[in-house]
């Protein structure tokens, strides 16, 4: 039994180590780390911006009023097809 876990421990190890990446070589050649420096004028460009509260939103959102005239065609069938004005 003692000799069962110590094999499955080994065999873990083992595949731990052998796919402890999924990148191949030139993958990990490309891939450029993170450096954690800020462009200053992407942060002047933010402080700039105007902040927009949701009242703001929806106050400037409305629905355009549709009226159907009842002497247009509401679908277009065989008998009434489309035409266009000139």
């Amino acid at each position: 039994m003692g000799l069962s876990i110590v094999g499955g421990i080994l065999a873990f190890q083992i595949f731990s180590a052998a796919t402890k990446t999924q990148l191949t070589p030139e993958q990990i050649e490309i891939i450029k780390p993170i450096d954690g420096t800020v462009n200053e004028k992407v942060i002047n460009n933010l402080d700039k911006r105007t902040f927009v509260t949701q009242a703001e939103i929806d106050g400037l959102v409305t629905a355009p009023q549709v009226t159907v005239s009842p002497t247009a065609p509401l679908l277009a069938t065989e008998s009434a097809p489309i035409t266009t004005p000139q």
